[in-house]
């Protein structure tokens, strides 16, 4: 006998925070449980790697030392990853699985019958069964694996809030800020 599918839900989070760069990955069961927490430290940058580093400083900042560091130390094998729909520019592949940016819109319609609607080439707005419609981008253009991903959430949505450990990561992180400024 087969055991039950464990599906692992991948949350990742980057922000700013005075000046300091801070990301954190967040692995969750099936109903948002925490199975893994990883954080970087604060990265801050002074000026003189400011001016080498120019106009790609924060996309570095963000996919090589924050996102690809914390891929690094990951051990749970979330499917896919999301994040907020604010990082939808910085998608890519974290610990070699797609991502998906979510935010949450009030009223989603679809087409006649469907359960989400394209919007561009790579967002579309997903009906769930349980909460509000889910405006999302992803980090690859096939459609195919689009089609998973949509799949893939509606089914988390169906146990879980899918936004909710998102913010949990946040507040997580900014207590971690607050905890190195008491040192």
């Amino acid at each position: 006998m087969k055991p039950p599918l464990r599906r692992e839900v991948g949350y990742f989070c980057h922000f700013v925070l005075e000046g300091k760069h801070m990301g954190g990955i967040l692995v969750t069961n099936e109903i948002g449980v925490p199975l893994e927490f990883k954080y970087t430290e604060p990265v801050a940058m002074n000026r003189l790697q400011k001016t080498l580093y120019g106009a790609v400083l924060d996309r570095y900042l963000h996919e090589t030392v924050i996102r690809d560091s914390l891929a690094r130390e990951l051990h749970s094998d979330p499917k896919y990853f999301i994040t907020g729909f604010e990082e939808k520019e910085y998608l890519g592949t974290l610990a070699g699985r797609e991502m998906i940016a979510l935010q949450e819109v009030r009223s989603a319609s679809s087409e006649p019958g469907g359960s989400f609607a394209r919007t561009r080439d790579r967002e579309a707005v997903i009906l769930t069964d349980e909460g509000p419609g889910l405006r999302a981008a992803f980090s690859t253009s096939d459609e195919a694996v689009q089609q998973d991903m949509i799949d893939w959430l509606q089914g988390a949505a169906r146990t879980m809030d899918l936004l909710e450990p998102l913010d949990r990561v946040k507040v997580a992180l900014k207590m971690l800020i607050g905890d190195e400024r008491k040192r």
